[in-house]
């Protein structure tokens, strides 16, 4: 196929970064599966594939973290061996990390001369003005919101030289608006005559930006390099997972009228970790048979509301109370049938050196016993039982939990919590964070099913499509603040989205 490079107006049969047999293996694991892939001049090609599917080695391979054991690496044309991310970007190649690697404490003009020698801030203002990046060369890091870091990010491997831009996850933790601003930002970069990765899950994100998409599975090219406009979602779906993965049902009974709320936060603020009021004078209420779903970009009190509500935090002021008693710590909140999935498992929830089914007796709200001992035995079995009750296939009950992948671990977290049915307040932090396709449905389903068995539920994600799909109500944090509250049904993105950044509603 002949390409015109939109820089020059030249034609072309050569794409900037081009990738023929590549082989990664690490132990029995093979990663990547003789792997194409190419990114041509003034194109987006978007990477799709579940948690496992060989994206991130690729992607690693490309950038010189790792080295591939068989295959073939081209920059316009010309074999390369990529050594280290710093040959990578002396070859024009940029990747933006999903956890940005930007230092907090240093101005944007400082991070970036870490990998521009000499940039002086009137160097970084022109850039920002070509590219159409709003950044303020001036400001310090910690200081910015996520989607001002990403775009310094950005606009650091452009000024490193960089032809090809990797962006790995870029709107995982963005609002709407800001969603709209990088892609204004990728389509520039596109019609400049950059070749631009995008790695995402979200499938209307492919739509809107990418002129190709790639599907991985199993560390192998499912399809490659499609025209995502020939594919229904159904038909991208099936190819990332091996199967189809039924919708959710579009309609469901709606939360019984006038019922006590199950969870109450009369306006209760808390600190956070670094001691400072993070939560500040909420008050929310979630109903039995209802499910509210929590947005915020990242750091708004989502955390420390989930915390509070389950007793794991103390309220700084005001009053918690689940169904009708007041909460004043975790062991009341686990007797009143509380139960959770916290954000971060293994810094929260994870003994190391103990097993699963250890684990799932931690979880009870009463341990079996014989005599002064846990009847292992009978906690064995109520985990079996719990297991075939969620379906979500957890690893075998001996291994130790402090030793699996993160969504193996999150499966753990989310049987013990889902499979109890006599929970009244379910609290889920990012229940879908490390899930396959497959397992994230599934996960949705067991939070509407303990929706329809009259519990009240409160899940905080990142993904809007996510919450809008699930809830019945949206609550927005912003700054520790509850922004505003939004019905699920027919609601729109960039309200929400600017409730997200502060903006009235």
């Amino acid at each position: 196929m002949t390409l015109t490079d939109p820089r020059t107006g030249a034609k072309t049969d050569i794409p900037l970064l081009a990738v023929r047999g590549l082989t990664r293996r690490f132990g029995e694991v093979l990663a990547n599966d003789a792997v194409d892939f190419d990114v041509r001049p003034g194109e987006v090609h978007a990477l799709v594939g579940e948690n496992g599917a060989g994206k991130s080695t690729l992607l690693k391979l490309v950038y010189g973290v790792h080295r591939p054991d068989s295959g073939d690496i081209s920059v316009e044309g010309s074999p390369v061996t990529v050594g280290s991310p710093a040959q990578a970007r002396s070859l024009g190649i940029g990747m933006v990390f999903q956890d940005l690697r930007l230092v907090p404490a240093l101005s944007v003009t400082e991070n970036i001369a870490l990998a521009v020698r000499g940039v002086k801030a009137r160097m970084i203002a022109d850039a920002a003005a070509e590219h159409g990046l709003a950044v303020d060369p001036q400001a310090r890091v910690s200081h910015l919101s996520i989607g001002e870091r990403q775009r310094a990010e950005i606009l650091k491997v452009l000024m490193t030289g960089s032809r090809i831009v990797i962006l790995d996850e870029p709107t995982s933790v963005l609002a709407p608006q800001e969603v709209t601003a990088l892609f204004a930002v990728v389509e520039r970069l596109r019609a400049t005559g950059y070749g631009v990765v995008i790695v995402t899950h979200k499938l209307n994100e492919v739509r809107a930006i990418a002129d190709r998409v790639t599907v991985l599975r199993g560390g192998r090219v499912i399809l490659g390099g499609v025209d995502p406009g020939n594919y229904t979602d159904a038909e991208l779906v099936e190819a990332m997972v091996g199967r189809a993965v039924p919708s959710l049902p579009s309609e469901r009974p709606a939360p019984p009228d006038g019922a006590a709320a199950v969870l109450a936060l009369r306006g209760v603020s808390a600190y956070g970790e670094s001691g400072v009021i993070r939560l500040k004078d909420v008050t929310l209420e979630v109903r039995p048979g209802e499910l509210v779903g929590v947005a915020g970009v990242a750091g708004s009190g989502q955390r420390e509301l989930c915390e509070v509500a389950c007793g794991l935090r103390p309220a700084s002021s005001g009053v918690v109370t689940v169904a009708g008693v007041e909460v004043t710590g975790p062991r009341q909140a686990l007797a009143g049938g509380v139960c959770d999935v916290p954000e971060d498992p293994l810094a929260d929830a994870v003994v190391p050196g103990l097993t699963i089914v250890e684990h799932m007796a931690l979880g009870l709200p009463k341990v079996p016993r014989r005599r002064a001992n846990v009847d292992w035995a009978d906690v064995r079995r109520i985990t079996t039982e719990l297991e075939e009750r969620v379906g979500l296939q957890m690893a075998a009950g001996h291994r130790k939990v402090a030793e699996l992948s993160g969504g193996n671990v999150q499966r753990v977290m989310l049987t013990r919590a889902l499979g109890r049915g006599d929970s009244v307040l379910v609290v889920a932090a990012y229940p879908s964070r490390g899930l396959d396709i497959a397992t994230t449905r599934r996960t949705q389903e067991l939070l509407l099913e303990r929706r329809a068995a009259g519990a009240a539920v409160l899940v905080v994600s990142e993904d809007l499509d996510e919450l809008i799909s699930i809830s019945d109500r949206i609550a927005v944090m912003h700054d520790g603040h509850l922004a505003g509250i939004v019905p699920a049904r027919g609601a729109d993105r960039q309200e929400i989205g600017s409730l997200m950044l502060g903006g009235a509603r």
